[in-house]
């Protein structure tokens, strides 16, 4: 593996806070990174390192990125044998954008899961907001498919799904 996935740090608290300009202030809900891990962590529907997962990504000292991640493994094992990981927030260091930091660290992800999070055999989701046009275009340049749902017809973030293979399952997953 070529970066270093930790989990959620105090020590990089401040810095993380920093990267959270208006533009991406959208995908927290218009909270912090902190309170967004907080909700997790007092939701009764996820588990911290078990079914959800917040993670610093380090190029060696430097820290690159920020992902959140959870899985729903049992409400959709009648569509699925795989495990479903859904790529909750992924924010790139904004000093660090445009430099195929967030490609590799995708790749990475979808490459070396077990390494990362304790799940092999994973179908993959991102939730990307409409007007995220870079976004897309990363996610569909590494593979993901956009599915369009009558359920996203007013919403403003649409699924992308790794493998493509994975969608019709998905669908009737969705229904």
């Amino acid at each position: 593996m070529q970066f270093t996935w930790i989990n959620y740090p105090n020590q990089y608290e401040a810095e993380l806070e920093h990267w959270c300009d208006e533009t991406i202030r959208y995908a927290l809900d218009d909270d912090s990174i902190k309170k967004e891990h907080q909700w997790y962590i007092n939701s009764h529907e996820y588990t911290f390192n078990e079914n959800y997962f917040c993670k610093v990504v380090l190029d060696g000292e430097a820290v690159v990125a920020f992902v959140m991640l959870s899985t729903r493994t049992d409400e959709h094992k009648t569509h699925f044998t795989e495990n479903l990981i859904c790529i909750d927030t992924f924010i790139i260091n904004p000093a660090l954008r445009h430099q195929g930091y967030a490609a590799r660290i995708i790749t990475e992800l979808v490459q070396n899961t077990v390494k990362i999070v304790p799940f092999e055999n994973n179908v993959f989701i991102a939730q990307i907001h409409k007007n995220n046009n870079i976004s897309k275009k990363l996610f569909e340049k590494l593979g993901f498919l956009f599915i369009y749902t009558d359920a996203e017809v007013n919403d403003d973030w649409f699924d992308w799904i790794y493998p493509a293979s994975a969608e019709k399952r998905y669908l009737a997953w969705r229904e």
